[in-house]
Formats: C-alpha cells, structure tokens, sequence
C-alpha cells in the first residue's frame, strides 16, 4: 500500500483463477469439490480521490471501458452487478465505506472461459474492499480467509440468484489446492460459513490449461445442467427407497434397479453422478498423499468422459485438443469449469513429454498455458 498526499491513497490486490480437478458439477448437488487456483491472475489497482462512487477502468475489454460502482446504492446496477453485490454483503455485515476512488482492472485469465475470471475479480475486489473499509473486527475477519470466501459467495452468487456452486469462490480468494466440502462450520467471525476447506499438501506439476478460444454461456449452462441434475437425483430417490447421493454406492443401484430402469437418462446421469463423486473421493486420498499419483491421468479422462457423454458440456473442439494431448504426451485431462466451450486442461507429469505437448499446442495454433498453484486473494505490497 502506498499513501501519498491526503486523500490519495494508493493499492493493489489480485487473486488467481482456478481449475478443477474433481467434481466438476457436483458443488450444486451437495457433494465436495477438489479446486487448484492458478498462476494467472486478476489484478486491480487503486487511486482514492475525492469520488464517493469508484470508477473502474477495464483496459481488458477495450481502452474506453468502464463502469461506475455506488457502493451504497439499495440495487445492482445490472444482473452481473458482483462488485456491488461483494459490498452491500460488508456493508450488511457493518462495514462502511469513507471515500472511493478510481480503479483498474486487469488480467491474465482467459476472459468467459471457465477459469473463475469473474470470481477471481470479486475475491481481489473483496480483498480491495477489506482494505479501505472500515469496521471494529475488520482486522479479525482478514485473518479469517475462509469466512471471507463465504462472504464472495453470498456477494456473487445469493445476491444474484445465481446458478452454480461454492467451488470457485473459495477456490480464488483461499487460493492453494483445496476439498471444499458442505458444512455448517464453526466460525470464527460473526459470520457463519456453509462450507469445510481442507488445504491439501500435494504440489502438483504438470497441468497445461487450454484455451479453446470457444465462448461460452457460465450461467446459461450451469442453469440447463444443475436443474436436470436436480431432477434426475429426485426422481432417482423416488424410483429407489433409500437411495441417496452421498452415501449410496454404485453397486447398491445396480442391484437395485432393473435393466429397463438403468436406461432410463434420469439413471444415467444419477450413476454418473456417483461415479464422479467417487472420482472426486479417490482424488482426495491422492492429494492427501501423493500415492497413486500415476493414475491421475486417467481418472481425469473418466471424469471427462461422464461431462462429455453425459452432462453433454464439452464440444467437438476440446474432445480434439484433448485426444491431440493425449497422442502428444498428456496422460489425461478434462474440460475445466461449466463448459460449453472454454478452457480445458492436461496432465503431463514427464518434463520431455510435456514439451513435445506444448510443441504440438504450439503448431497447432492452440493458446496455452503451463500453470502451477498460487496463492490467493491478496494485497501486493
């Protein structure tokens, strides 16, 4: 932070992007994520003046782009509103607000793609507010990260109604490699947090991020996929007497259910539900670990195959930049994120295969990235 004559303060926060590695749509339905944030960051500088409103600069989208944000005002200014809905959550938490200012954003994550770009913005944005707000337990609930997080979600999400789980929220402000998990946790703020953060003590190298240069529609897609999840986990319960998501196993529904039942699509994509949750739960002791790390790849081309064939959120471009990493080294690798188009990512643990990888991506005309874990939301000092 830097001050500079009264009434100029100066800063800058960021917070990194994220991919996920298991349970992708599964957050909604109640069951754990395994979320890695990522060396590519959201970055927002800060310049108080005599503004009571603070003026973004959004160099990003085109040098003219900007957008005002009353942080008092009792309505978003539109439906994706998040930097006013993280500040009405602190402002309903007692925070106040004594001057603003001016303030650009800027980022080296694939814009729409998957990678958490919005949420990244709302944890840097939310880091910025923790900063030049004001409130009698502020310094506590900045050593209380994961109450924080929370706080991204409440701002980002249950402000707006909007489709989608927790994942990315604690993935971008708690940063690392993270199991996010419902449960009603003890806090350690006035705040109360829905979810369990367990940090995971596995470096993992080897991950290529993969930008299939395909737009995509994040709450579109996630509003289409989450409710028919919903429904076919409903009707699934009703079909079976005691069938449930976290504890029923898949041998318990094959034996259970008839051969006509199996080929119904609401039990597809329940089993498929399990076996992703599954996946998710063999991840865990992997990271937890390290042991049995040689079959990441695999299990990573597993749970691609049910949101391909299943969920139906990959397209016809990443089932080819995926098969072209596995012939060029990769040992698996998934869609990243809603889907609909966007990002994807490979595993290649192998230093010599990863760079024939990157030489194939790189002739192919394929835009990539070698990225490793990173912390998350911060203050650059």
């Amino acid at each position: 932070m830097e001050h500079g004559h009264l009434g100029n303060l100066r800063m800058q926060t960021s917070a990194p992007g994220r991919i996920c590695l298991f349970g992708e749509h599964q957050d909604y339905l109640g069951l754990p994520v395994i979320a890695m944030a990522v060396n590519l960051r959201f970055h927002i500088e800060f310049t108080q003046t005599s503004r009571r409103d603070i003026l973004i600069r959004k160099p990003d989208l085109g040098p003219d782009a900007m957008s005002v944000v009353d942080l008092f005002a009792e309505k978003p200014a539109g439906p994706d509103d998040f930097c006013w809905g993280i500040a009405r959550t602190l402002i309903e938490d007692g925070f106040d607000f004594p001057f603003g200012g001016e303030a650009t954003f800027k980022s080296r994550i694939p814009l729409r793609a998957g990678c958490s770009s919005s949420s990244a913005m709302s944890a840097a944005w939310m880091r910025l507010l923790l900063e030049i707000g004001t409130h009698p337990d502020k310094e506590k609930l900045i050593r209380a990260p994961e109450e924080v997080a929370y706080l991204v979600y409440k701002g980002e999400k249950e402000k707006f109604h909007g489709a989608g789980g927790m994942m990315d929220q604690y993935a971008c402000y708690l940063g690392g490699l993270i199991h996010v998990f419902p449960e009603n946790a003890a806090s350690g703020t006035t705040i109360g947090s829905l979810y369990g953060v367990e940090k995971l003590p596995l470096n993992l190298e080897g991950i290529v991020l993969i930008d299939s240069g395909e737009p995509k529609d994040t709450q579109g897609v996630l509003s289409s996929v989450s409710q028919r999840a919903r429904n076919a986990v409903a009707q699934a319960a009703m079909d079976m007497p005691g069938f449930d998501l976290v504890t029923s196993t898949v041998d318990e529904v094959e034996s259970n259910i008839s051969p006509t039942m199996k080929q119904k699509e609401h039990w597809k994509i329940t089993v498929d539900h399990l076996k992703n949750r599954d996946l998710c739960r063999e991840g865990l002791k992997i990271f937890r670990t390290g042991q049995g790390i040689e079959q990441l790849g695999a299990m990573l081309d597993e749970e691609h195959r049910i949101l391909a064939e299943t969920l139906g959120i990959s397209t016809p471009r990443i089932n080819w930049i995926l098969d072209l990493a596995r012939k060029s080294g990769a040992t698996g690798g998934k869609i990243n994120g809603s889907g609909g188009g966007g990002t994807c990512f490979c595993y290649a643990p192998d230093p010599d295969a990863r760079r024939g990888l990157l030489e194939a991506f790189s002739r192919n005309g394929i835009r990539h990235f070698e990225v490793t874990s990173d912390v998350g939301a911060r203050r650059e000092d």
